[in-house]
């Protein structure tokens, strides 16, 4: 199977699709460059790591443990895991990677979270319930069935104020039909397709062009740091 490896999550994959397969290409081609990155524990212990990340990258993650803390702060868990990835499958040979962030037991019923971790935007209503449809199909499946999704949203609702905290159940969300969510992946799938081509070939040509280049020219006289020349 082939992961649509530069699309982190569902969350991603479910955004990136437009209202037409030229439209998906676009933002396939957009998220080329995105990276998020973040972990942590505990309040201190994750803004102390914030603060050993380059500095431009300090302020928003500090930003996103803070917003978090609060969510946190009023539950008291005997045990919380990780959740494995999973894989929804779109297509011969392409899947989408899904993996919340993890799972617990509160209040006699399990509970899946999932930390929508970006700034400057959330998903729209149709993609929040393309979302949940997929994590209902190829997560809370099996043991997990009967558990309740928590979908913690940590966007900035207005610009400069800092992010804020929202929490949405899986019914929130919403969902879609069988019919809706095939039509919706089919465009993801065909644009994917030929992101996915063009992405090789451009591949394959930058490197046969670095193959054939000429090498550098040789300086007549040599880094002195390379010391004397006999």
């Amino acid at each position: 199977m082939v992961d649509l490896t530069r699309t982190p999550s569902v969350q991603h994959a479910v955004a990136l699709i437009g209202e037409s397969v030229e439209a998906t290409i676009h933002n396939l081609l957009l998220l080329e460059a995105a990276k998020i990155k973040m972990e942590g524990f505990d309040l201190p212990w994750a803004l102390r790591q914030c603060e050993l990340e380059r500095e431009h990258n300090v302020k928003p993650n500090s930003g996103l443990v803070e917003a978090f803390a609060p969510y946190a702060a009023g539950r008291s868990l005997p045990w919380f895991r990780a959740c494995e990835q999973h894989a929804y499958p779109i297509g011969a040979g392409v899947q989408i990677p899904v993996r919340p962030t993890g799972f617990w037991l509160e209040d006699g019923r399990l509970k899946v979270l999932w930390v929508q971790g970006w700034k400057g935007r959330t998903l729209e209503p149709l993609q929040k319930a393309l979302f949940n449809t997929i994590v209902q199909r190829s997560v809370l499946v099996g043991d997990l069935k009967d558990a309740a999704l928590e979908w913690v949203d940590l966007r900035e609702v207005t610009p400069g104020h800092g992010r804020s905290l929202e929490v949405l159940s899986g019914a929130d969300l919403g969902t879609v039909s069988d019919a809706e969510l095939t039509a919706h992946l089919e465009i993801l799938l065909r644009a994917f397709r030929i992101y996915k081509a063009d992405r090789d070939r451009r591949r394959r040509e930058a490197k046969e062009a670095e193959r054939r280049s000429p090498p550098g020219p040789t300086p007549l006289f040599p880094d002195a740091s390379s010391g004397p020349v006999d």
